[in-house]
């Protein structure tokens, strides 16, 4: 064989494998964003540690808690807002999650997720969709760690300047401030009924927890913890109470 000829040869050899290489690196880039590969893929269970909290585009009961635990071999979802709870079972579609609450498809909520190659969930989108009510949705929601919401237990809070505590007892005494807790009367010469003034709770109303994500005192309060909010990137306390949704920070 002339040299030239085994040159071009080799060229030629050389090429092919060239291209061959670059396919292979392609395919296995494809192989990894595949949204089936279980690197990135959600499934039911990755859901179990996590909870959203919501706002949602209404007059009332705005907060909305999910969080998501295992009955036997089934991942539920359980919704709760002020006074109300709605649970059903967990179906994720291509990392997505669609929750009918009433099983008419006419209020769904829809979350979508992403996870990373440590198996960490983020919260990609979400929406909220009311056939009778084209207004709704949610206004603003995140993603939180059931493990990492801390303990509130005997802790203090505040709001601007409103505080808040939750007892040893099991109840939170909400708006604690010096007020007028009764009267007394003085006689003479002072001779008339004078306010009682101490340190005390405008109310003080049992709570109980929502799993590791917030709390509930009935129809009256409802709490979450989120590791950012909006325009705030510290952990919160939110609490709704008489469709107030208030930012509270521990004390």
């Amino acid at each position: 064989m002339k040299p030239k000829t085994m040159k071009m040869k080799n060229i030629m050899m050389g090429l092919f494998m060239l291209v061959i290489t670059f396919s292979a690196c392609k395919k296995d880039k494809l192989a990894a964003d595949e949204p089936n590969d279980p690197a990135v893929t959600v499934i039911q269970e990755d859901l179990i540690p996590y909870y959203i909290v919501a706002s949602r585009k209404a007059d009332e009961r705005k907060l909305a808690v999910f969080y998501f635990s295992k009955e036997g071999n089934t991942v539920k979802i359980n919704l709760h807002r002020q006074g109300y709870l709605r649970t059903g079972n967990v179906n994720i579609d291509k990392s997505s999650l669609n929750f009918d609450v009433d099983g008419t498809g006419n209020t769904v909520y829809n979350f979508v997720f992403e996870k990373d190659v440590a198996g960490k969930l983020s919260l990609k989108s979400y929406s909220f969709t009311d056939k009778s009510d084209a207004s709704q949705g949610i206004e603003y929601a995140v993603l939180g760690n059931q493990p990492a919401a801390p303990a509130y237990e005997n802790s203090k809070y505040k709001s601007g300047t409103l505080a808040f505590e939750f007892s040893a007892t099991g109840k939170i005494d909400w708006d604690v401030k010096t007020r007028q807790i009764g009267t007394k009367y003085y006689p003479p010469p002072i001779n008339q009924m004078l306010p009682i003034m101490a340190i005390a709770p405008e109310v003080s109303i049992p709570f109980y927890g929502i799993s590791n994500a917030g709390f509930k005192a009935g129809e009256d309060f409802i709490g979450a913890f989120v590791p950012s909010w909006k325009d705030s990137g510290t952990p919160l306390l939110l609490v709704e109470r008489n469709n107030t949704i208030y930012q509270a920070v521990r004390q």
